[in-house]
């Protein structure tokens, strides 16, 4: 049964991020249309992440107390709401808004997701499972490209738009019918996690301001900043710049899902055998994350040194490649150092700290071009350099907090205090 709820969760991650890239897809006829600019459009997708920041708050915490299937039913049921209002957009303002719904029931995803995939997976096992369950963001990005070009292409973005919102509304239903957690409970072989306990919420704002919880907010603000790139402007580079046709670019983005889906799940199959051996969070997933780190922001620095725009598009293509590891591993470790009835609660609010790359990021690269004037190419670069710049920042701010994790003893006072406040009330008059 757990394979068929991850498989549920991975196809929900699809959704998710297919209805983030429809967008950038859909760039140049909605901006036809629209009669949009380049920073105008920059706008509609920062006010997508700043939407999605509000909701990874509000649906993030609302793990804390509700059944994490049914939020995940609700939030598939708010996208079908807002991609059905396509066909009621007839200016900026008009998309702005569907963006602005879409974005707050999306803010949720990756902490509800998180949140239920511990439910059925224990600490081991996770790297592979949240690579696959994240690895449907790659699918959504990338692999679903040339499916989406050919129905906004033949049938209008409108209609792709509401398409999609069927297509959510079909997941809800049919995920009703799932188990809400195992029949047996996990037992956990690594007892020094801190995901193995439980701590009041009160104490929610100490574990956020932990120095390596705080580093791992970093490498999701890093992964999201990259993303809305990839969502927004990464189209619009492969075509304008390398000089592909939209069919064409669309099967490049499909390469770069399969390659990137694959390579992912084989990391997160590597970092659950190092666990195994080492049983050291430092030994496993903090060294493969910053290799992963310094190798990304070495691929996408030559992007911005070669001469032939061939080139930099296959360095580009290992940069997004190497850069679907970071969202699976930033997950695993997420379920392995927060207490896990404080995961969700968490894991919302650094989500709506890390959305904020994609407020400012998608208008940054589009202020860079305007910018850079007929030189367009030069703009990109811009943009690509302050990605490895936050390559960069990240490995070295991992590299300095790795050992001051969160630990199952350290929470032992915690612990004490929650049942001493039990045994208060359980003494209590009228008890």
């Amino acid at each position: 049964m757990r394979w068929v709820v991850l498989a549920f969760l991975f196809l929900l991650s699809v959704l998710n991020y297919t209805d983030k890239s429809v967008l950038g897809l859909a760039a140049e006829p909605i901006m036809t249309e629209l009669n949009l600019s380049y920073d105008q459009f920059g706008l509609v997708g920062s006010s997508f992440f700043a939407a999605y920041a509000v909701g990874s708050i509000v649906l993030g915490t609302l793990t804390y107390r509700f059944n994490t299937k049914y939020l995940l039913m609700m939030i598939a049921t708010g996208w079908t709401i807002s991609l059905a209002s396509a066909y009621f957009v007839e200016t900026l303002t008009h998309l702005i808004i569907l963006r602005v719904v879409l974005g707050f029931f999306e803010g949720g995803t990756l902490g509800l997701c998180i949140v239920h995939l511990a439910r059925w997976f224990t600490s081991s096992q996770r790297g592979v499972a949240a690579a696959i369950m994240t690895s449907g963001t790659t699918v959504g990005t990338y692999l679903a490209a040339p499916l989406l070009v050919k129905g906004i292409t033949n049938f209008g973005w409108q209609h792709t738009f509401a398409l999609l919102g069927i297509a959510s509304f079909a997941w809800a239903i049919l995920f009703f019918f799932m188990r809400d957690e195992p029949k047996q409970p996990l037992i956990e072989d690594v007892k020094s996690l801190a995901s193995n306990k439980e701590v009041p919420f009160k104490h929610i704002f100490k574990v956020f301001i932990n120095p390596y919880v705080l580093s791992i907010l970093v490498v999701g603000f890093v992964s999201m900043w990259i993303t809305t790139w990839v969502l927004t402007w990464a189209p619009t580079y492969l075509t304008q710049i390398v000089g592909l046709e939209p069919q064409r670019m669309g099967l490049i983005f499909a390469a770069m899902g399969i390659s990137g889906t694959v390579f992912a799940i084989c990391i997160g199959k590597f970092t659950d055998y190092l666990f195994k051996k080492n049983k050291s969070l430092i030994k496993s997933y903090d060294r493969v994350l910053i290799t992963v780190l310094l190798v990304g922001a070495a691929s996408y620095a030559m992007t911005t040194i070669v001469a032939s725009p061939v080139l930099a598009c296959l360095f580009l293509g290992m940069g997004l490649i190497i850069n679907t590891c970071l969202l699976p591993l930033n997950t695993a470790i997420k379920t392995l150092i927060i207490p896990k009835n404080l995961v969700g609660s968490v894991t919302g609010v650094s989500l709506s700290i890390s959305s904020m790359a994609g407020v400012i990021g998608p208008w940054i690269t589009g202020y860079l071009i305007t910018q850079a004037g007929d030189n367009v190419r030069s703009g990109f670069n811009l943009g690509v350099l302050v990605i490895v710049s936050l390559y960069v920042v990240t490995a070295i701010v991992l590299v300095a907090t790795r050992k001051l994790k969160i630990t199952a003893t350290e929470k032992e006072d915690a612990r004490r205090a929650t049942e001493e406040e039990q045994i208060n009330l359980d003494i209590a008059p009228g008890r």
